[in-house]
């Protein structure tokens, strides 16, 4: 029988978007005019370091619920669980400082509050295949999540992903300390992951998904630095190249585009489709949002 973990990682968006007549699902992703011209030109997209997202609290909270419930089923376990409970609850400090990468799609591709976020000069908004878009995470070791904004889901949640974990360990079998740094640890990392989906009640109406991926090493290859006026940022490169087409264009997930609010907006997707001519985009349009609106 399906868990509540299974059912929430389970989850597609069925919506298919505006933007085309074609009925597959589609996530979106909002980037600004350079951010556009970087993912089509270079293929790749940049998941970044949760913490050096401003939600960044969030997922320190998520993983916040993991140590209550352990330290709360520790006190009646057999032996051996109590020993693995112990221990991941001892691990969550340590594990809140961990190297977690992510990059965020939304339901709706023509989101108000989504264009402010990328200000007067207009943007654009990226129309991802969700089967393509699950296909260019999972290669990356990334898993597609749906956040999570209720503050009873992530307790529930948590008390769950307890549950799941401890009945793939024999609760009468005896542990030595490096079979219990073992378990507690692939506990901690697995849950790790979907701390990175949660997100503040306030912010539902975005009906944000992610890719998140699993713990990363700081000397992984595909992780980069980005600089910004105050801060340098580490970043995952993904990979988006899925192989060409019969006439040679190149799929890299993406199959429609709507231009961001702008006065040169019509202007701005005409140079959009010159800089997209090499990939499989079907369909593109301008933001049905009056500029004034920003």
């Amino acid at each position: 029988m399906p868990n509540l973990i299974d059912n929430h990682l389970s989850l597609l968006p069925t919506s298919p978007g505006r933007v085309s007549a074609t009925r597959r699902p589609r996530l979106f992703h909002y980037t600004t005019l350079q951010g556009f011209l970087g993912i089509v030109g270079s293929k790749v997209i940049w998941a970044t370091n949760i913490h050096y997202l401003n939600d960044s609290e969030e997922f320190a909270y998520g993983l916040g619920y993991l140590r209550t419930e352990a330290e709360a089923r520790a006190k009646n376990a057999s032996s051996g669980h109590q020993a693995i409970l112990l221990r991941v609850a001892s691990l969550v400090d340590y594990f809140k400082q961990g190297y977690v990468y992510t990059a965020s799609f939304a339901e709706d591709d023509d989101l108000l509050s989504q264009w402010r976020g990328y200000g007067a000069g207009g943007g654009v908004c990226l129309g991802f295949v969700v089967g393509d878009l699950q296909r260019i995470a999972n290669r990356s070791g990334f898993r597609l999540i749906k956040c999570i904004y209720e503050q009873s889901q992530k307790a529930a949640l948590a008390k769950e992903f307890i549950v799941h974990s401890l009945t793939t360990i024999d609760a009468t079998t005896t542990l030595d300390d490096e079979r219990v740094e073992e378990f507690a640890n692939q506990i901690v990392t697995r849950y790790q992951q979907l701390a990175c989906a949660f997100k503040d009640p306030s912010f539902r109406e975005e009906c944000e998904w992610r890719i998140i991926s699993k713990f990363v090493p700081l000397d992984h290859p595909s992780v980069k630095v980005r600089g910004t006026v105050t801060m340098l940022v580490p970043y995952f490169e993904v990979d988006l190249d899925l192989g060409q087409d019969s006439q040679g264009r190149t799929n890299i997930g993406i199959d429609t585009l709507v231009i961001g609010p702008s006065l040169q907006k019509e202007r701005i997707l005409q140079a959009a489709s010159i800089a997209t001519k090499h990939l499989t985009i079907e369909a593109s349009r301008p933001s049905e949002i009056p500029y004034r609106s920003l």
